[in-house]
């Protein structure tokens, strides 16, 4: 007669043979005393099943009406391998741990500021449940404001500066930033307007020229050079575009100036890429500025002349300061972040275009040997670039039938070259908004929910008066005659509740 043991799980009890239980070694049925009669366990009947399952068919299929992480936990405790989890339920059981990575790496770059007890709460409770799920440990974040509140008034000015959710005023320091980096924009973008142009008043000019004075001359120099070396020359911007260049170059001097004197971590702060890039920044307006009031030296030294167009350049990255507001607009700082973990995915797009470039440049530059379109490789390199991105220029084009060939197959492959670590990219931001948006959706629930445990606390005395009132009415009889309540029976109590109806006295 073949063996068997009684499994009592939770008081269902589940009846095996020990043959069965051999199918799988090295398991914690496999291992259990065949002379004790029965076993117990507290665990989920429901789930031992599949883990019965598992012993019968040496193959484990993952339940879709089950959390994966709670079935995970199951094969663990019964010490059940995970190879034996079918190809088919792989998707299913891993797929929960690319949520969880997510919502931790929301956690931790989320800054909390606020000081309702509600939210507070919320947030810890979520934190905590996330520990739990992953058996991780995620920072406290009620624990790190309580740090940051005994931390000097320095630390305050550079939560001031740096985080617009640290306080209402913050956030309107935030917008005024973000106001002064859109004046500065536009004025660089109408810099070099002819209409916005004046005759030469910040610097003498040594020849005596007069580019708006006489139009002749102001032709013939355009005819000779352009007519933006032009302008850029023998004209000055209008007095007041100049002056809210200034005004914006004092503004980012003194705001990065006191932004670095309030870093309490001076050498975290130099390994920010915002912090080099306002730094950077200034240090091209203070040298384009300099060199405008000063525009006679290029006369002397052509060399300034390139200096000046160098740092007029620069100056463009007045526009990622706007990135800033990315601590305000929550779906900002998602794809921001987005970007920031899928380093792996862009390195791919760059290395694979790279080597296709080369590749397909090389192609075109020997098929194109008998043609004087490509004279070199700097050329064909260009043009592998230009047609693997399709924008297609025209200004160089194959003109035999192997370069034909050659374009053709460049033009394809560039397509799917770009496409395949783009579309994981566009992956990594869909999974991190969405699990973003569940997450902001799961910390309103539960904080509406503490509030509204708050707010519904009612007093012994009030609970008092309501069992008074609802007794006194089941107990009382009606006008008829009959013993019976029916009629109050049938009446709904939470309007009793709600409208606290005095005691009646029959």
């Amino acid at each position: 007669m073949e063996k068997t043991l009684s499994l009592d799980i939770s008081g269902e009890v589940f009846r095996v043979r020990t043959v069965t239980l051999d199918n799988i070694q090295g398991t914690l049925l496999n291992e259990l005393d065949t002379d004790i009669k029965r076993h117990y366990f507290e665990r989920d009947p429901h789930l031992f099943r599949h883990i019965l399952n598992a012993y019968r068919y040496d193959l484990v299929h993952v339940p879709r009406d089950i959390c994966p992480l709670l079935f995970k936990e199951e094969l663990l405790f019964w010490k059940i391998p995970l190879t034996l989890v079918a190809p088919c339920c792989w998707k299913y059981l891993y797929e929960v741990d690319s949520d969880i990575e997510t919502v931790k790496i929301l956690i931790q770059n989320e800054k909390i500021f606020e000081k309702d007890e509600p939210i507070v709460k919320a947030t810890e409770s979520i934190i905590k449940t996330v520990n739990i799920a992953d058996h991780s440990d995620l920072p406290d974040k009620d624990k790190q404001m309580e740090e940051k509140d005994k931390i000097n008034r320095l630390y305050s000015f550079w939560q001031f500066l740096d985080e617009p959710a640290s306080s209402p005023a913050a956030k309107m320091w935030c917008f005024f930033y973000s106001v002064v980096v859109l004046v500065s924009v536009i004025v660089f973008i109408v810099w070099m307007d002819p209409r916005l142009r004046v005759s030469q008043y910040l610097s003498d000019n040594p020849e005596g020229l007069d580019v708006f004075a006489n139009e002749t001359i102001y032709k013939y120099l355009v005819d000779t050079y352009t007519e933006k070396a032009v302008l850029m020359t023998f004209s000055d911007p209008h007095p007041i575009l100049f002056a809210l260049d200034l005004f914006c170059l004092t503004f980012f001097i003194m705001e990065t100036i006191l932004h670095y004197i309030a870093c309490p971590n001076k050498l975290k702060y130099f390994k920010n890429v915002y912090h080099l890039a306002k730094i950077l920044l200034c240090i091209a307006m203070i040298i384009s500025t300099g060199l405008e009031i000063r525009k006679d030296t290029f006369y002397y030294n052509d060399s300034y002349g390139y200096v000046y167009y160098i740092c007029k350049s620069l100056n463009v990255i007045r526009l990622l300061l706007i990135f800033r507001l990315h601590r305000v607009y929550n779906r900002l700082h998602v794809m921001i972040l987005s970007l920031t973990y899928s380093c792996k995915e862009l390195g791919l797009l760059l290395f694979s275009f790279f080597v296709a470039v080369i590749v397909y440049g090389c192609m075109i530059f020997s098929a194109e040997i008998q043609s004087t379109m490509f004279e070199n490789t700097y050329i064909s390199l260009w043009w592998s670039l230009i047609t693997m991105t399709t924008i297609g220029y025209g200004d160089f084009y194959p003109t035999t039938t192997y370069g034909y060939i050659v374009g053709m197959i460049c033009a394809v492959n560039g397509i799917v070259v770009l496409a395949l670590p783009i579309a994981a990219i566009a992956g990594t931001f869909s999974n991190m908004f969405s699990r973003n948006a569940d997450y902001q959706r799961h910390k309103t629930a539960a904080t509406k929910q503490i509030e509204f445990n708050n707010k519904s606390d009612i007093s012994p005395v009030k609970d008092q008066n309501i069992l008074k009132t609802k007794e006194n009415i089941d107990l009382c009889p009606t006008d008829n005659g009959d013993s019976g309540d029916v009629k109050s029976k049938q009446v709904n109590e939470r309007q009793f509740e709600t409208c606290l109806l005095p005691t009646i006295n029959c």
